[in-house]
C-alpha cells in the first residue's frame, strides 16, 4: 500500500488533500505533518507529526519511520492560487 507524507498538512491546500488521500488510501497510510498543531480533521484522524520542512534530517527520519514512498510538499503555499511565502522562496528545495 502507498505511504504518503504530506508537509503543510494543516494549511488550506494540505488539509483538504490530507482528508481526501486518507479516504482513498486509508487513515494510517497518509502521514500529516506541519510546523504547528491545531485541532483539525487532518491532525486528528490519522498519523500526525510536528515537522519544520527546513529540517531535512527530521524529514528523512519520518520517511524511514513510516516507510514513506511519496512526499507531497504543501508547506509554504499560502492559498489555492499557489502563492509562495515571502520568507521561504528557494529554500524548500533540498536533495531527498
Amino acid at each position: 500500500m502507498k505511504k504518503i507524507l504530506i508537509t503543510g498538512a494543516l494549511g488550506q491546500i494540505g488539509s483538504e488533500l490530507t482528508v481526501k488521500l486518507r479516504d482513498i488510501y486509508g487513515q494510517d497510510n497518509v502521514i500529516a505533518t506541519d510546523i504547528r498543531i491545531t485541532d483539525s480533521e487532518a491532525a486528528n484522524n490519522g498519523p500526525f507529526e510536528i515537522l519544520d520542512v527546513m529540517d531535512a534530517n527530521k524529514m528523512m527520519e519520518l520517511a524511514k519511520k513510516y516507510n514513506v514512498d511519496t512526499i507531497m510538499h504543501m508547506a509554504a503555499l499560502l492559498s489555492a492560487t499557489l502563492k509562495q511565502s515571502r520568507y521561504l522562496p528557494g529554500t524548500l528545495t533540498w536533495a531527498v
